[in-house]
């Protein structure tokens, strides 16, 4: 697709467009400085996937995303290499930016001709832009991820049952929050719940009392 000003948006997915009809189109800006094109579309109704007659319980967890009722375990997406590049890269736009902040301020004070604006300094951009690419690298690959896991369980199972947890509320106890943030409980609820939606199959929210045991 041209857009004018920016150019060509190029993509590798066309083969799904074909039958369909495309009804709007969104331009976004990344932080990381990309521009992306989201479409929406109407679609014909997806294939249905052929029975198994199988039936499975999944228990979410920390270190394990996924315990399965039937000994298999799926772990959770591990970002920690994508993290400490992003918190790297997050000192050094924090210090770059409190320095550019005082240069501009001593301009400011001194009352100089020509003074720079924040703006103007390149440093801190780049510093912020590097460090918005790790955190997208680290989104994108825990999406690609649990897209794979979902389908693949979709395409094993029939009726899939799963604990109905409050995400939410779990995440206010401050030890457990930056890795129940981590393992996406809320992302893999939902992409089950529209894959088996898509798919003819059946997902079952039950309490999650006496579900690990």
């Amino acid at each position: 697709l041209k857009i004018p000003k920016l150019g060509y948006v190029k993509t590798s997915k066309t083969g799904v467009l074909q039958n369909t009809k495309v009804k709007r189109y969104t331009v976004v800006l990344e932080p990381t400085g990309k521009y992306y094109l989201s479409l929406q579309a109407e679609i014909p109704e997806p294939e249905k996937y052929s029975l198994t007659d199988k039936q499975v319980g999944i228990d979410v967890g920390v270190a394990d995303l996924a315990i399965l009722s039937n000994g298999l375990k799926y772990p959770s997406f591990n970002s920690s290499y994508f993290e400490k590049k992003a918190k790297i890269w997050q000192k050094k736009y924090s210090r770059r930016r409190h320095l550019v902040k005082l240069l501009v301020l001593q301009n400011k004070n001194k009352r100089v001709l020509c003074p720079r604006s924040l703006e103007s300094f390149t440093n801190w951009q780049k510093a912020q832009k590097s460090k918005a690419k790790y955190q997208a690298k680290a989104a994108n690959q825990r999406r690609d991820y649990l897209h794979k896991l979902t389908t693949h369980l979709v395409k094993q199972y029939d009726v899939i049952a799963i604990e109905d947890l409050k995400t939410k509320n779990l995440q206010k106890n401050h030890h457990l929050a930056k890795s129940i943030a981590n393992a996406s409980w809320r992302m893999f609820r939902q992409m089950l719940e529209y894959k088996c939606e898509w798919y003819g199959k059946k997902l079952i929210a039950v309490d999650p009392k006496n579900t690990s045991r």
